[in-house]
């Protein structure tokens, strides 16, 4: 089974006529939507499917029923998406032993960046971490550890960050910056 490349002169995200549920539960029913380039935010109460919706274009999963298109390609086990999409999810995602640092380094790691030293210093810097950077994550506060997760997303300069509740934690400055 061959992989549909990613094209990025594409519609950066695209839900046609999307569903997924867990069981019997449906988390997403029929929906259909094109996000283009800028901000877009999804409002709704908890339990309506936002989080859902965000893994599917991720590739964390794939839909019951539908289609995800990430610039033109499906994102489920599609490693090509991994190069252009970042997803920072609302869970606590972070090991406690790491360092900051240590973790988005890995991260660009994982990714192929060419300098992952350089990519996760700018990374830190961009969020305001650079001070911190080689502390252990276990000792920061709940909005350290979200500017961490979003220092780990940014590290690859994506083309199409997913953010599921971004702001958690974070102090009116840091969320203006």
């Amino acid at each position: 089974m061959s992989v549909p490349s990613v094209s990025l002169g594409a519609t950066p995200l695209v839900f046609d006529h999307v569903s997924h549920w867990y069981g019997e539960v449906v988390a997403v029913n029929d929906v259909t939507a094109e996000v283009q380039a800028g901000i877009t935010g999804l409002l709704g109460p908890n339990g309506a499917g936002k989080t859902t919706l965000l893994q599917l274009a991720a590739g964390l999963m794939g839909p019951s029923g539908g289609a995800v298109r990430v610039f033109g390609a499906s994102p489920v086990r599609n490693p090509e998406i991994f190069r252009h999409v970042a997803l920072v999810p609302e869970r606590e995602a972070l090991p406690g032993m790491l360092s900051a640092r240590a973790f988005v380094e890995a991260r660009a790691t994982l990714l192929g960046l060419r300098d992952p030293r350089a990519a996760a210093r700018a990374a830190l810097e961009m969020v305001e971490m650079d001070t911190v950077a080689d502390r252990a994550v276990s000792g920061f506060s709940k909005g350290m550890r979200q500017r961490t997760k979003l220092a780990a997303a940014l590290v690859q300069q994506p083309r199409l960050v997913l953010l599921d509740e971004p702001f958690n934690g974070l102090d009116p400055r840091q969320r203006l910056h």
